[in-house]
């Protein structure tokens, strides 16, 4: 199935192909509810946890001081770089912005035209799986795949 996860100021929302909201990170509910991390890693680009496995195979004499260090590092990066993820047709537009208002000092809100280019929107889709019969015999269809939490498993299209 696929949608659309939506980041709002307090959290995200999943939405169908018709605009209804069917999951949150605020419901509870096992199979209603999106999972922060599941969100954040759609967002973002990447799984923080998966980086810091491959960087300190496992196998290896490495502590969790180190671990806890590479991400404590990564997530200093992050803050410091903050949102400043652009595409080239983000710049584009940027420049046609003040190409536009280059004159008209009165019209220009940069801020408001800066936030119009952040990302809070991803086109996903809800990871499924085979439904079968207890014996394995029988294929009902397909279901949505949830996490140990009972969280709806998404994924980037």
């Amino acid at each position: 199935m696929k949608g659309k996860l939506i980041k709002t100021d307090l959290n995200y929302i999943l939405e169908d192909d018709k605009g209804v909201v069917i999951a949150s990170t605020s419901l509870k509910k096992e199979g209603l509810s999106l999972s922060p991390k599941n969100c954040r890693e759609i967002e973002r680009g990447y799984d923080l946890d998966e980086l810091v496995k491959r960087e300190y195979l496992d196998g290896y004499d490495t502590t969790e001081l180190c671990r806890n260090a590479f991400k404590d590092g990564f997530q200093k990066a992050l803050e410091i770089l903050g949102d400043k993820k652009f595409s080239e047709e983000d710049i584009e537009k940027a420049i046609e912005f003040g190409h536009k208002t280059y004159h008209s000092w009165k019209d220009r809100n940069e801020e408001k035209f800066i936030q119009s280019l952040q990302h809070v929107e991803w086109d996903v889709e809800v990871v499924m799986v085979p439904a079968m019969s207890n014996n394995g015999n029988v294929y009902y269809g397909d279901i949505p795949k949830l996490d140990e939490n009972g969280c709806l498993i998404l994924k980037k299209l």
